[in-house]
């Protein structure tokens, strides 16, 4: 960990029940939603296991940047657990959640400006959380929802405009994609389609991630995902357009696993850089502590181009920019940069930066990949499994410029300490 630099936290807080994951508002950039997951055993008289009951809630946060202050705008309690939430790529202002009790939440963060709330004197001071549609995802209420991703636009508009899907995981080894469906495209369990990626394997093993990835000039979606045995797994699915029989998502048409090779426990997060005629290069998390830079081929091998332990698992990983090297430093034209939240579980938070120089074809053996550490949050006592970056009027995570001279104000949390802080961070 040579070179980073600690950093401490502006702001402390404490909520009431453990924060699990947390994500900024899109279209309200100055407001977070934040999900809890609360774990309470019962003693039965008639029994020598406890009784376990899991809820959670989803809160609104608003974030004074400048003072900074974090304020609760709104609770709703809820009666599973939370294990995950994300904002739609396709309409910003929708949020899912994945929960303990095998289903899918969705909810509508309204603000002032939403074509609901057009007359100014009815307008509300803050935006709002407004439940929408529980979707129930798996056969077995009692099968949580690990992870759930949203589909890039790219890949549902290859069928229609219109269209929209996610993919869900579960702790039995299934996965699932979810579509919706002409004529009202509406999220139901009675109107979406369900493609399901069945466990092959004797054993069930937990899949704890899934991330789609578009590739350009490709008509096939690509699927990732990660077990807790280890396993990077890449599901291909027919490109043929007349393959969405019925209005189902298309078949998975071919499956390659690095076989737990490279990974020396589960992969917990995956996040795909870019694609190009040699293959797909990508991030993974693990257990084991470490942060790689994996290589898929076009050929559907697998390779590890750099890797470097983060003294904690790695949870989350966010990309919150991509940009060429020549940016921040001279003489780099041919090289390219990722900057890269990482939650790291008991390690805390960590900010890093990621590159490629080159020294061949891109995507090619000949190139070099550093991952550097930049900075280091530390000051959680338990799980940091959830982080984001306020990024202002353009939007937490949306791409812009990296500059030498970006503060970055980074909210993080942690689980049993039910803490939440808020750090700056120079890059």
């Amino acid at each position: 960990m040579a070179g980073s630099e600690p950093v401490h936290s502006l702001l402390t807080i404490f909520l009431k029940q453990p924060p699990s994951c947390l994500e900024f508002c899109p279209t309200a950039p100055n407001y977070l939603v934040i999900g809890t997951y609360l774990l309470q055993e019962t003693k039965l008289e008639d029994s020598e296991s406890p009784q376990q009951t899991k809820t959670g809630s989803v809160q609104l946060f608003q974030l004074d940047p400048k003072t900074p202050s974090l304020l609760q705008i709104q609770r709703i309690p809820l009666p599973h657990a939370v294990f995950d939430l994300h904002f739609s790529p396709r309409n910003p202002s929708i949020f899912a959640i994945a929960t303990s009790a095998a289903s899918v939440s969705l909810f509508r963060v309204q603000t002032s400006h939403d074509d609901n709330n057009k007359d100014a004197g009815t307008c509300p001071p803050h935006p709002k959380i407004t439940p929408l549609q529980t979707i129930s995802v798996h056969d077995d209420p009692t099968i949580p929802v690990l992870y759930l991703a949203w589909a890039p636009p790219a890949i549902t508009l290859r069928r229609d405009a219109s269209t929209d899907a996610f993919a869900v995981c579960f702790s039995d080894g299934q996965i699932s994609i979810f579509n919706t469906n002409p004529p009202n495209y509406e999220f139901s369990t009675s109107e979406m389609s369900e493609r399901q990626l069945l466990p092959t394997g004797p054993a069930i093993v937990e899949v704890w991630y899934v991330a789609f990835h578009s590739i350009h000039g490709n008509e096939a979606p690509l699927l990732f995902s990660g077990d807790d045995f280890g396993c990077l797994t890449a599901h291909e699915f027919s490109a043929d357009r007349g393959d969405w029989t019925d209005g189902e998502f298309p078949l998975e048409s071919l499956k390659t696993s690095d076989r737990g090779r490279y990974h020396g426990a589960g992969v917990t997060a995956i996040l795909p850089l870019y694609s190009n005629e040699t293959g797909t290069v990508l991030l993974t998390g693990s257990y084991d502590e470490n942060i790689r830079v994996v290589h898929r081929t076009a050929a559907g091998k697998w390779e590890v181009f750099a890797e470097k332990s983060l003294g904690g698992g790695v949870w989350r990983l966010k990309c919150l920019d991509s940009q060429p090297s020549s940016v921040l430093r001279e003489g780099a034209e041919n090289e390219h940069s990722y900057l890269i939240l990482a939650s790291c579980m008991h390690a805390g938070t960590r900010v890093l930066r990621v590159s490629c120089l080159a020294g061949g074809e891109s995507g090619s053996e000949d190139n070099t990949w550093e991952i550097e550490i930049l900075h280091e949050f530390t000051e959680h006592e338990s799980m940091n499994y959830a982080s984001d970056v306020f990024r202002g009027n353009a939007g937490p995570g949306r791409q812009g410029s990296i500059s030498k001279d970006l503060d970055l104000l980074v909210v993080s949390s942690s689980f049993y300490d039910m803490r939440v802080c808020v750090w700056k961070a120079g890059v």
